[in-house]
């Protein structure tokens, strides 16, 4: 029998419930980018860098990540299990 891989989960706590019903609540029309740069500026901190960029998905994040690697056909890149089909390219 081959040992299999344990696969990963999402840590999805109250703490995101409430994060996620008050931008769902609160976050739309002129206001839609206030939790956008919440979050930009809360993980500048965390790094303690000067930039951060927020995408709308994983996939875009990972796109935007293996496009400023240089990443292309025919390289390999070794993700989670959960990223495999956002990063999917024919």
């Amino acid at each position: 029998m081959t040992p299999r891989i344990p696969r990963t989960l999402p840590s999805i706590t109250e703490l995101e419930v409430r994060y996620v019903t008050d931008a769902a609540a609160n976050g739309w029309g002129e206001r839609c980018y206030d939790y956008i740069h919440r979050f930009e500026d809360a993980f500048k901190a965390h790094l303690g860098v000067d930039y951060a960029i927020a995408t709308s998905s994983c996939t875009g994040a990972l796109h935007m990540g293996m496009a400023a690697l240089g990443i292309g056909p025919g390289d390999e890149v070794i993700l989670a299990n959960t990223n495999r089909i956002a990063v999917e390219i024919n």
